[in-house]
């Protein structure tokens, strides 16, 4: 399991999320530059000039509270986005993995929230993707 602190902040809510569900670390990267060959066999690269942006890919365990918490944010970030100005961002913080990442993001795939089996009432299985901007 992926261990450290994963935080997302909007305007003035955020949430500190630290048990995941799988062994994967959840942050990835977007994958924009490729490597291709001239005709004389000389190396290039194609895609955009600019840093290679991140993914982060969440499925964690969180409480009730964190998963109203995480739907306030995002609830409040897709308020802002569908105004048309496009500089809604959410703070990442992400403590997963050698250095701490601060980045803005966007949120590629809403958060969806499971229960883990009848009877159980503290821990919900959420999962939600964020994109650098």
């Amino acid at each position: 399991m992926a261990t450290g602190d994963f935080t997302i902040t909007y305007d003035t809510t955020s949430v500190t999320l630290n048990q995941f569900s799988g062994e994967d670390l959840p942050r990835a990267y977007l994958g924009q530059a490729t490597l291709e060959f001239s005709a004389i066999g000389a190396g290039y690269s194609t895609g955009p000039a600019v840093r290679q942006k991140r993914v982060w890919s969440i499925a964690a365990y969180a409480t009730y509270q964190q998963c109203l918490d995480t739907f306030t944010i995002f609830e409040g970030w897709d308020a802002e986005r569908a105004t048309g100005v496009n500089t809604a961002k959410v703070s990442v913080q992400d403590e997963l993995f050698g250095s701490t990442v601060s980045a803005s993001a966007f949120f590629t795939d809403p958060p969806v929230v499971s229960k883990l089996g009848s009877g159980n009432d503290t821990l919900y299985l959420m999962t939600f993707a964020l994109t650098e901007t």
